[in-house]
């Protein structure tokens, strides 16, 4: 589901259904270009390959094939939609994992009520983040940029940005461009100057390990925010679909 956010910042995953119907519906491009709705970060960068991702959905794929058994009437076809299936549902877990952690962590530094299973974890993080970079975070703000694009933060105050990243095991590469391209577009999104802002990915195992990437080198900085001004023309061109801004200038619309 594409995210978008009106210009005041505000998220607008969901519209209500149009006529009798009651309840809501996952917002379209075609709702997008009649309320000039603001595509999110993550949508943008969608037009970039990402090779660590292609090649992590064929591991899952090629891990099924191998422990998948056959049957002994099974056509090709069917052999292969069984594989798909499978790998698809590794995927899934995978995903959901990551979700319920981030929004654990976004409980802990919100101080709600965290859910049970990842409660130490999220505990972890938090207390982490406040000995290693500092306190009095802001989660889940979310704005709409001049530029014409909005997004959520993971955690943000003045001149430092924080997104979370889970791996079901840390490894020793795991920055790469995209982290950074999602980090810089959310400091610009917040009105942030690139030259005094703080950006951190926080990388979180499945188990509770935790390693905190400090980006501290300018040039990369501004090579990543070209890299996402060029996504966000080409997502623009792909399109066909550029914003009418009306009177943003960063605004901040926090939860």
């Amino acid at each position: 589901m594409t995210h978008w956010y009106d210009q005041s910042g505000q998220p607008k995953y969901e519209i209500e259904y149009a006529g009798k119907r009651k309840g809501m519906r996952p917002t379209t491009l075609r709702d997008a270009r009649k309320l000039q709705l603001l595509p999110s970060v993550t949508e943008v960068m969608k037009v970039m390959d990402k090779p660590g991702l292609n090649r992590w959905l064929q591991d899952r794929i090629l891990e099924s094939a191998l422990t998948l058994p056959r049957t002994e009437k099974e056509t090709d076809d069917i052999y292969k939609a069984r594989i798909r299936q499978d790998s698809k549902e590794i995927s899934t877990l995978a995903m959901n994992t990551g979700t319920e952690i981030h929004d654990a962590c976004e409980s802990a530094f919100k101080g709600r009520v965290i859910n049970k299973k990842y409660k130490a974890i999220a505990e972890k993080v938090k207390a982490t983040v406040e000995k290693e970079i500092g306190i009095g975070w802001f989660s889940e703000e979310s704005f709409g940029c001049a530029l014409g694009y909005g997004g959520k933060v993971d955690l943000s105050k003045f001149h430092a940005v924080i997104d979370f990243k889970t791996k079901e095991v840390l490894k020793d590469k795991m920055a790469f461009d995209e982290q950074l391209m999602q980090l810089v577009a959310y400091g610009n999104g917040l009105g942030y100057n690139p030259l005094e802002t703080k950006f951190y990915n926080v990388f979180i195992s499945w188990d509770g390990d935790i390693e905190i990437h400090d980006w501290d080198n300018i040039d990369d900085i501004f090579r990543a925010w070209d890299m996402f001004k060029a996504c966000l023309k080409m997502w623009q061109l792909k399109h066909r679909y550029v914003p009418e801004i009306k009177d943003i200038e960063n605004k901040i619309k926090g939860e």
